[in-house]
């Protein structure tokens, strides 16, 4: 076995090269001429295969010399990380690696490859994400270095390298996608619970002691028509843009207390995760006053504000005309949803001030990368 293992990797190799045809050819002809010219287009054909190959493998490859310059180059360097460098062939390292890179990872990069050339130490890089000096953005690279002996006898550096950006930020929506269906799994199980309670006091606030009347009867329905829109909704995480007004009616309406509640403030977008946190926050702060604050009577209501302050959104609620309020003995889920929930996704603030005349819910979120001002007002 061992045998005929050897001789089909012979053969493969043969027909790869054919090389053995070659030298056959050679050793029958009589014409020196004929033996250099079948030499050189054996050659031209070896050089061409390689050159292809290397172009079209799926990554980047490219060489400096001991003089730090840019020596060779595959095609996929250069129409990629490589591609606002011109020219690119011929130039000195550090020069295209400032063009690339900010100054202070220009400099360890450029590090990286002259102590592989000055040591012969390969060097690995599995978690490379920077930001790049010549578009706005940030990308990530995985790339290894070695050093090699070039054909003047030279030596050199060549760096194998994947462009990891796209796959990590697959991997990071893929981790919030988790992190969100989680606690979507949990607020469903929570708001089941409280499901009872709500309806019972709905039923109090439509129907009061007096009869119900057919209209009574039609509003009811409509206000638990709409609490099921808004567990249909919950499971809807990749919303394209919300506005916070459409996200705060919502909320409300999903409640039926549409008329106990006033909001105002600018118009604010926000993006699929917050838009979501948003929703869990205020349906939360709802259910929490129709079981125990303003909106468990019919004169109670409550005051939504919100405004941008220096990059920050700052959300107020405020709620007025119910019992008197004491702080809880004891924090539920709700309350640790909400500081959890909007601290984690909003990188906001949470202040729950238990005022004796009405709950106020204090918000102010920092990330900008989630919720932005609109153009037009609420």
């Amino acid at each position: 076995m061992g045998h005929r293992s050897g001789f089909e990797v012979e053969n493969i190799s043969g027909r790869l090269s054919n090389r053995s045809s070659l030298l056959l050819r050679i050793s029958t002809s009589n014409n020196p001429d004929e033996w250099l010219e079948q030499i050189i287009q054996h050659t031209d054909r070896q050089d061409d295969i390689f050159i292809e190959l290397i172009n079209r493998c799926p990554f980047g490859i490219y060489v400096i010399d001991e003089n730090m310059c840019i020596l060779a180059m595959n095609e996929r360097s250069q129409d990629g990380a490589f591609r606002n460098v011109r020219p690119v062939i011929g130039r000195p390292f550090r020069e295209a690696m400032h063009i690339l890179w900010p100054p202070e990872t220009a400099e360890e990069i450029i590090g990286r490859f002259r102590h592989t050339l000055e040591t012969g130490e390969p060097y690995l890089s599995r978690n490379f994400v920077r930001n790049r000096n010549d578009v706005d953005d940030v990308e990530g690279y995985e790339w290894e270095l070695h050093r090699v002996r070039l054909p003047d006898d030279q030596l050199g550096v060549i760096c194998y390298y994947y462009d990891s950006t796209e796959l990590r930020a697959a991997q990071r929506a893929l981790a919030d996608s988790a992190r969100r269906q989680q606690l979507l799994i949990e607020e469903l199980n929570h708001r089941v619970k409280n499901t009872l309670a709500v309806v019972q006091a709905l039923a109090r606030q439509t129907f009061g002691l007096e009869a119900a009347s057919a209209a009574q009867h039609e509003t009811f329905s409509r206000r638990l028509v709409a609490l099921a829109r808004a567990h249909d909704s919950l499971t809807q995480t990749h919303w394209e843009h919300a506005t916070l007004p459409d996200v705060i009616a919502g909320s409300v309406e999903s409640c039926g207390v549409s008329d106990q509640v006033q909001a105002s403030g600018p118009q604010v977008l926000l993006d699929p995760r917050a838009a979501v946190t948003f929703a869990l926050a205020l349906h939360e702060l709802c259910t929490n006053a129709i079981k125990y604050g303003a909106l468990s009577r019919p004169n109670g209501s409550v005051t939504i504000a919100w405004e941008w302050i220096g990059g920050q959104l700052h959300f107020v609620w405020t709620e007025a005309g119910g019992p008197q309020v004491s702080p809880p003995e004891k924090y539920g889920f709700g309350t640790r949803m909400l500081e959890r929930a909007l601290a984690g996704d909003l990188e906001a603030d949470v202040d729950l001030d238990y005022a004796a005349e009405g709950l106020v819910c204090t918000i102010k979120a920092n990330s900008g990368a989630l919720c932005r001002l609109g153009k037009e007002p609420s």
